[in-house]
């Protein structure tokens, strides 16, 4: 397996970069599977730095999304770092390309990024891939916005990652925005 992994704000996206995040994203999420994902109604939020792994040949295989969002747990101000929109192409699975992208993201939110702990949200089905890289369920009450509300987010699992501190597994992180 041999690949470049590269970190970049969002911002700096070029068109290439954005077509080639696009094309992954189809193959991930056909058209007709993204029309029927019962969580297309959600309002997300956007990743602040794109983790983009390159294989040999140029193609990107993997991508990870990452943003940092100043949050409450049970009420004290904290600094998360988000992990989302984690998708490696179905031919490019199974060879590390998703944990090269998870194991930079961890790197940025240690050596980078003023946070306490990160969290992400998942699918059942994948909490034990991200247990390997010690994350850890969150089995508190996650409050995000949607739509201008404040609302108990039940889509999906949650998980939290030590970083500066050790990760809450309990009590009520507020996002203070959309989930990731």
């Amino acid at each position: 397996m041999t690949a470049a992994v590269f970190l970049s704000a969002t911002v700096d996206r070029t068109e290439e970069e954005g077509l080639g995040l696009r094309r992954l994203g189809r193959a991930v999420y056909p058209p007709e599977e993204s029309a029927e994902w019962p969580g297309r109604h959600l309002e997300w939020a956007g990743s602040q730095w794109d983790i983009r792994v390159v294989a040999n040949g140029g193609d990107l295989v993997s991508y990870t999304g990452v943003l940092v969002r100043s949050a409450n747990h049970n009420g004290r101000p904290v600094q998360i770092g988000g992990i989302g929109g984690v998708k490696t192409h179905p031919t490019a699975r199974g060879r590390g390309y998703a944990a090269m992208g998870l194991r930079r993201a961890g790197e940025f939110f240690r050596n980078d990024a003023e946070v306490d702990f990160a969290l992400l949200v998942c699918d059942p089905s994948l909490i034990e891939y991200y247990s390997r890289f010690a994350w850890k369920e969150f089995e508190g009450r996650l409050q995000t916005s949607q739509h201008g509300e404040t609302v108990e987010f039940v889509f999906n699992r949650v998980m939290v990652l030590d970083v500066h501190t050790p990760a809450p597994t309990n009590g009520t992180i507020d996002l203070l925005g959309p989930p990731w």
